[in-house]
């Protein structure tokens, strides 16, 4: 009987580390990833604090998601109205109207992987920082560089 007991001990205990394997949402918050497409790289930034999207394709783009263990919903979009490419301009039009039917993502090994409902997916991998974020980032001034000179209004008075 004991065998029994703890045999079935083990067995719970094993069965409790596995989890049921649902995504926990919250560690997407503050995440950067990228996804090279035809003609352009997508990009996909979530907000450390807010449930909202931001990143770029020919545009930059920003919105709303909610998301409740493997399932995600994006709304809301807003975005810039640039030219681009024509190929990259069909992969953002494909992209803005695949996001919409976006319902469930898996994120595992740095690869977030965003499924609609029809099936479709488009795989990201995660980043440090997004391309565009690494070009707004100010140019640090060698140490031995002059100071930049003081404009009229940042002069003190005589």
């Amino acid at each position: 009987m004991k065998f029994k007991l703890i045999a079935a001990g083990i067995c719970a205990l094993a069965l409790g580390a596995c989890g049921d394997g649902t995504q926990n949402p919250d560690v997407l918050k503050g995440l950067n990833f990228v996804s090279a497409q035809p003609g352009v790289d997508i990009t996909i930034s979530f907000d450390p604090t807010e449930m909202r999207v931001y990143g770029g394709v020919v545009n930059r783009y920003n919105g709303a998601y909610t998301a409740d263990g493997d399932n995600i919903k994006f709304d809301g979009f807003a975005s810039t109205m640039m030219m681009g490419a024509p190929e990259a301009m069909e992969t953002e039009q494909e992209y803005f109207q695949f996001m919409p039917t976006v319902e469930k993502y898996t994120l595992a090994d740095g690869k977030l992987t965003l499924i609609a409902n029809d099936g479709k997916e488009i795989i990201f991998t995660q980043v440090e920082t997004l391309p565009e974020q690494q070009n707004e980032q100010p140019a640090e001034q060698p140490a031995d560089a002059p100071a930049p000179a003081e404009t009229a209004e940042q002069q003190p008075a005589k």
